[in-house]
């Protein structure tokens, strides 16, 4: 293996659209709710959490992913928890 090859062994890249697998879990943060669902988006990703009310905005939540097209970077889930808080929270 040359030099360079050890070196760089094991990087990747960091991509804008992440692929979200069904059924995986996933923590985020909600950034807006329609009052039954929330909107959350990871880079480039949106994700629709059901259940996630206007309680939720800025929370850090658990969502355990239901659908998800890698094409349009878009997909489902259904809210499980809030784990945590936004440091810019008020």
């Amino acid at each position: 293996m040359s030099f360079l090859g050890k070196y760089f062994k094991g990087w990747r890249f960091r991509t804008s659209r992440p692929s979200l697998e069904r059924g995986s879990e996933v923590t985020v943060f909600i950034a807006e709710s329609n009052g039954t669902a929330g909107r959350a988006y990871i880079g480039d990703t949106e994700l629709i959490v059901e259940d996630a009310g206007p309680e939720t905005i800025e929370k850090q939540v658990r969502v355990r992913v239901t659908e998800f097209d890698d094409a349009a970077a878009t997909g489902r889930g259904e809210f499980i928890e809030i784990v945590g808080e936004s440091s810019y929270a008020e």
